[in-house]
């Protein structure tokens, strides 16, 4: 099941759960085909005030999945991603783990023959700091270069989790729910990591 909060200009931007054909003339398109798996909340974006109400509003869209993910609208996914992660989960062998991170560019990642990942390194979030000017500082999540990781077989333990990308089974969502009334990713991640041992890709 698919679970999507769409900010939208009305009269500007199209509806995402709305078919470019009807699915009367074409029944194969995709959002055709799982139409019953699909559940968007829409809002006028001028309404909007900014990601952390987005994603406070995606986590009580949630229906007690067995296994939950979040993601940006921006991201693109590998053919087969859906079995890799969930090898990926079970791989942990632990139940409360949380796969995360900030999510490789695009460029070069994708064969587009095959769909299939191009890239065999490892993003990892390495440090946090503060940033900002005048108007007052944030934390903001710092990533090391990408390379071939030292840790092979299982993830990478980090005490770091990116709202950009987050996969966990679905009890995390009930456990540390999203605050509507939070900064950042980081005031997240503080529950996170003192209840849940969260965990960064491997590879994506």
């Amino acid at each position: 099941r698919v679970a999507v909060f769409d900010q939208i200009v009305d009269g500007e931007d199209g509806s995402c759960d709305v078919p470019r054909a009807p699915c009367a003339t074409d029944p194969n398109q995709p959002i055709c085909l799982h139409k019953n798996q699909i559940d968007v909340y829409q809002m006028e974006a001028e309404l909007a005030v900014g990601p952390v109400f987005a994603r406070h509003i995606g986590h009580r869209l949630y229906r007690g999945e067995y296994y939950s993910m979040q993601s940006d609208a921006h991201v693109s996914f590998t053919k087969g991603w859906d079995v890799d992660i969930i090898s990926q989960q079970e791989a942990t062998g632990d139940e409360l783990a949380v796969l995360s991170t900030y999510l490789t560019d695009i460029v070069g990642s994708i064969d587009p023959q095959t769909g299939l990942s191009l890239r065999k390194t490892r993003p990892i979030m390495c440090n946090t700091e503060y940033e900002g000017g005048a108007q007052g500082k944030h934390l903001r999540h710092l990533s090391q270069p990408e390379g071939i990781p030292d840790i092979h077989g299982m993830p990478q333990l980090q005490p770091y989790w990116a709202a950009g990308y987050s996969f966990s089974r679905g009890h995390f969502v009930a456990t540390v729910p999203y605050d509507l009334y939070q900064v950042s990713t980081p005031y997240f991640a503080i529950p996170c990591v003192t209840g849940l041992p969260c965990q960064t890709l491997p590879m994506y």
